[in-house]
């Protein structure tokens, strides 16, 4: 992936995603920023009516970045005709309350689908072509694929996506004067759903087409760093420099995954370069996650989204994309992280479960710059990911520092789990939620069938930590010294201002972290020789 461009804009500078010592940043208005909000249901912000009360909801609850939608649908009703009503109100109230903005363009796919594309387009078959698949491979139930979807191998679907993308973002520069948009995603969850390849006779013409030299030289250049998925898959053949797809790769699912990422990614590079070009905002794709123990074939799920085991492939094909980032609804959030943090590919989570802990490791283990429970909306006040995002948005100078400095660490720890972490040479060892009713005789604390512990530790000072925490409680070891605890110092948000509370002792130094939510403790560590 290439660095965005930063290029000056009405005065202004663009945001940019740009590496920053340890971690890859996104940079707004020339400092690292953290992108700590939500994603909007689909069809919500398709209403600025509807929208109305939603933005006070978020804004209240220290929501700081919201991912709104642009459906082509709508933006361009008739061809050549385009209309930026719902575009514009996100911008306006978005604005209004200090909310960034990440757009999502709903062109010609959305979740393997073609549903937002314009009628005028869905209506021309003549014009447009649609995937073809083996009738024998069609899923049944909620993806039954009754939906429309179009050929990714179709050019004249791709220039037409392309040219209405491009109005898109050269509106944003004009009417965006306080940059209130940070980001763009280009399409949504692309992919194949029913077959592992389309059979139309375009995509039969590409197949049967050498296999790009710009492809087989970008994977010869990665060497021993190219996926084990794709480099067996290349292997088999003997790892051929020239050749058809069937010849070169083979003719299994696995080879035409590899031929659909292929299409797939130089589609979406086509789109993002044509908005690119008009405005030059930092672009990126997102991807439904396969295979899952139940889609274990590409088709169950989109084949030729930008997966893990396909990012070499995208990365090759879509220069033009800042970073390419997982929807992550599966159990393994931590494992999933882990294989898109591959070396200049920043961590950003458009979608997830709303589950606090999710943002801390996000955050702290992984580097992220955002993260984003899908269906914001829908959270009541003081639903726990707003009481995070109090803590995290005060902190958040810090945390990329910290990221920066390769000096954070972000946790989840269920009951009775230990784990450890080492940062600035001392061995942290995290132990999770255990119940203490009774033990002090009140009958009440945390009960730990209920709560997962979860949150960030960050080093501030050679022998001080700052940490904020829930149902957690943690030890510090060195091998070169003995440490105690010189002094806890609990600190609390004021009007957005971190103001010392108690200095904790005794049995709170056990029990630092227990108690109703997070809490957010300075600690001092005294060094002793060891005898």
């Amino acid at each position: 992936m290439t660095d965005t461009t930063t290029e000056p804009t009405g005065g202004r500078v663009l945001p940019t995603v740009r590496r920053n010592g340890a971690a890859t940043h996104l940079f707004v208005d020339g400092k690292p920023y953290l992108a700590l909000g939500g994603e909007l249901h689909n069809s919500s912000a398709s209403s600025p009516e509807y929208m109305a009360p939603v933005w006070d909801h978020l804004a209240s609850n220290g929501v700081g970045t919201v991912i709104g939608t642009a459906s082509w649908q709508l933006v361009e009703p008739e061809e050549g005709r385009f209309d930026f009503t719902a575009v514009d109100d996100q911008i306006r109230q978005a604005e209004r309350h200090g909310i960034r903005l990440v757009l999502i363009w709903f062109g010609a796919y959305k979740n393997a689908e073609s549903t937002y594309a314009p009628s005028w387009v869905r209506r021309d078959e003549d014009r447009f072509t649609r995937a073809e698949r083996d009738q024998t491979q069609l899923l049944t139930g909620r993806f039954a694929l009754d939906a429309p979807i179009l050929s990714v191998f179709d050019e004249r679907l791709r220039d037409a996506d392309a040219r209405a993308f491009a109005e898109l973002m050269a509106h944003i520069a004009e009417v965006d004067s306080s940059g209130t948009i940070i980001a763009v995603q280009v399409e949504n969850e692309v992919g194949l759903l029913g077959d592992s390849r389309d059979r139309s006779p375009l995509a039969l013409a590409a197949w049967n087409a050498a296999v790009p030299a710009e492809l087989l030289g970008g994977l010869s250049a990665l060497g021993d760093r190219l996926h084990p998925h794709v480099r067996a898959a290349w292997d088999r053949n003997g790892a051929r420099t020239s050749g058809t797809w069937a010849e070169v790769f083979g003719t299994d699912g696995e080879a035409a995954e590899i031929f659909m990422s292929w299409g797939f990614s130089r589609y979406v590079d086509a789109v993002a370069r044509a908005g690119v070009s008009r405005h030059g905002l930092p672009v990126f794709a997102n991807a439904w996650l396969g295979p899952q123990p139940n889609a274990l074939e590409p088709g169950r799920y989109p084949s030729g989204g930008p997966v893990a085991r396909m990012l070499d492939i995208w990365r090759i094909g879509a220069p033009s994309l800042a970073f390419l980032s997982p929807d992550i609804y599966v159990d393994d959030f931590d494992g999933t992280l882990a294989q898109y943090a591959i070396e200049g590919n920043p961590i950003y989570v458009p979608e997830a479960r709303p589950d606090a802990a999710l943002a801390f490791i996000a955050v702290g283990a992984y580097k992220a710059i955002g993260f984003n429970p899908f269906g914001i909306e829908d959270l009541p006040t003081g639903h726990e990911v707003f009481r995070a995002y109090e803590v995290l948005n005060a902190l958040s100078s810090e945390i990329v520092q910290a990221q920066a400095d390769d000096r954070i660490h972000g946790f989840r720890v269920s009951t009775g789990e230990q784990q450890q972490v080492e940062i600035g040479g001392f061995q942290i060892t995290i132990s999770g939620p255990f119940d203490t009713r009774g033990i002090f005789g009140t009958g009440t604390g945390s009960n730990a069938e209920d709560k997962v512990g979860y949150g960030l530790i960050l080093l501030t000072g050679e022998d001080e930590f700052l940490v904020t925490a829930t149902s957690a409680s943690l030890s510090f070891t060195r091998e070169d010294a003995i440490v105690e605890i010189d002094e806890l110092r609990e600190e609390v948000l004021r009007d957005g201002v971190w103001v010392p509370r108690r200095t904790l002792n005794g049995d709170e130094r056990h029990f630092m972290f227990y108690g109703d939510g997070l809490r957010t403790v300075r600690i001092s560590l005294l060094r002793r020789a060891r005898s």
